[in-house]
């Protein structure tokens, strides 16, 4: 329908009620009521003026929706974390937008490219180009994903966005502008005629005003937040590799993941120290005796197990081989990187009676360094399971349940020491700090808190996991794509040449 059209209905509906708004205050003012009618009213206008200010003084869109992106999402990097800062700032910056700069298409690709350099050079510093390190499938993508979101986002939120053109908005605009020059050379006319009556009016219009604009700011400031932090997600995901796999893999593979488990099972490494309780901790994680726990270490390489969860995605159990008290070997700390790298949760078990945790430190510093050299990976969280607390003084006493962390018995207070003694050696730098009891006939606290533990970790694991699934996605089939794209290319060349040749 034409823009002309949308304005005879517009009067029709309201000519009903500028009739009732006309008789109605020439009744009151006949009457004599007007001024004492317009107090209350003026009252209303006012207070509501002052809780719009109030709620709106500190944000930019407290009565609008949420753009999304209040909590970063479970699959990025603390790089990612780090441009995403930089993409808040970007927003925050602008505190007024015009419906002329909305529209503005050249302002908006400007501010884009400007944008994405910002980004770009968080993942590649000096970079000049923002995109000279792409693909071009990969900018297609990023375009795709964006134009997608903001197009769903502009259709659900703003009426008639779908039926009115930009000209028709800078109309409507232009239309209202008028029509407030018209509405303040009425309000000299009137003042001449009752001037106390028309002030309180003229009081109580200003307030309004002011309302409906405060909310029509917030819908534009609210409509390019919304733009920038679109823009900025995809940007980051575009430079962190994950777009490779095409806008429609992706969205499956994100839209999956807020849905149902992942399709792979999640990995959860056992690291730890000979003798530190990690085959005796498998077996109360199953249930039954799988793993060996000779005083003779037996577990050689590494040795998976199935773990099933209530309500848990399948979970695979990663036994690996221990190292001694004077520290990790080189090749140990290699086979450990490798296992945490494949992992999306990381048990680490330790002795409660050994004071020896320099070489757990020197392990657990050495896989973060990894993962720092590997900007692009998430370090899995860290659960520290602090074994065989029965042993803690008094050794002879052991009579669950135990409350560890504000218990007043003996045995209470030494398990609340040991596990606080464990948590500052490691700074605080891990997830969690457990204790348990894996012996024989004395299990203690593996049902009661560490899976209840492991399973509130599954969000952040499952981020991990699809961060990993992605990035082998990205470059799993890039040879096969390759021979396609040569296959359908020189078809469609000797296409073009055979109806040359026809002709």
């Amino acid at each position: 329908m034409k823009f002309y059209r949308w304005v005879v209905v517009a009067a029709l509906i309201s000519a009903p009620v500028l009739f009732l708004v006309i008789v109605g205050s020439y009744h009151l003012y006949s009457t004599g009521w007007g001024f004492i009618v317009w107090w209350p009213m003026a009252g209303s206008l006012t207070l509501a003026y002052v809780l719009s200010w109030y709620w709106t003084r500190r944000s930019r869109a407290q009565l609008l929706p949420s753009t999304g992106f209040e909590t970063p999402p479970s699959t990025w990097t603390e790089r990612d974390r780090q441009a995403w800062r930089l993409v808040e700032r970007h927003a925050a910056n602008i505190t007024e937008i015009s419906i002329e700069q909305v529209a503005d298409a050249q302002r908006n690709a400007d501010l884009a490219v400007s944008l994405a350099l910002e980004v770009a050079r968080v993942y590649y510093p000096g970079a000049n180009d923002p995109f000279s390190h792409l693909t071009l499938p990969e900018i297609v993508t990023c375009a795709e994903l964006v134009s997608h979101d903001l197009n769903q986002r502009v259709n659900k939120y703003i009426p008639g966005s779908h039926l009115l053109t930009v000209n028709d908005w800078k109309t409507a605009k232009r239309a209202i502008d008028w029509s407030k020059t018209a509405m303040d050379a009425s309000w000299y006319a009137r003042a001449v005629i009752n001037p106390i009556n028309t002030g309180m009016q003229f009081l109580a219009s200003k307030a309004s005003g002011q309302i409906l604009n405060r909310v029509q700011d917030n819908v534009l400031l609210w409509f390019h937040t919304a733009y920038i932090h679109e823009l900025g997600r995809y940007l980051i995901e575009l430079n962190s590799g994950r777009l490779k796999v095409g806008a429609e893999k992706y969205r499956d593979l994100m839209s999956n993941n807020d849905r149902e488990p992942l399709s792979t099972a999640l990995s959860i490494a056992i690291l730890g120290q000979v003798k530190s309780g990690k085959s005796s901790l498998i077996n109360s994680l199953l249930g039954e005796r799988k793993a060996a726990t000779d005083v003779l270490v037996t577990t050689k390489g590494a040795t998976n197990y199935e773990l099933r969860l209530p309500d848990c995605p399948h979970l695979t159990l990663v036994d690996t081989a221990g190292y001694g008290e004077s520290g990790p070997t080189e090749r140990e700390v290699s086979d450990a990187i490798v296992a945490a790298e494949k992992a999306d949760l990381i048990l680490m078990t330790c002795h409660a009676r050994t004071a020896a945790r320099q070489a757990d430190l020197a392990l657990f510093e050495r896989l973060e360094k990894a993962f720092q050299s590997k900007p692009n990976l998430r370090m899995p969280p860290v659960i520290l399971v602090l074994t065989h607390v029965d042993l803690l003084s008094p050794a002879l006493e052991w009579s669950p349940p135990y409350d560890w962390k504000s218990g007043i018995r003996k045995k209470e207070v030494s398990i609340h020491e040991a596990v606080s003694s464990v948590q500052d050696n490691f700074q605080k730098k891990i997830a969690a700090a457990v204790p348990v009891c894996t012996a024989n006939q004395k299990e203690w606290n593996i049902h009661e808190e560490l899976l209840i533990l492991m399973a509130g970790s599954m969000n952040e694991s499952r981020g991990i996991a699809l961060l990993k699934l992605l990035e082998q996605e990205g470059r799993s089939g890039a040879a096969r794509k390759t021979v396609d794209q040569v296959w359908n290319a020189g078809r469609e060349a000797l296409n073009i040449l055979w109806q040359s040749v026809k002709r």
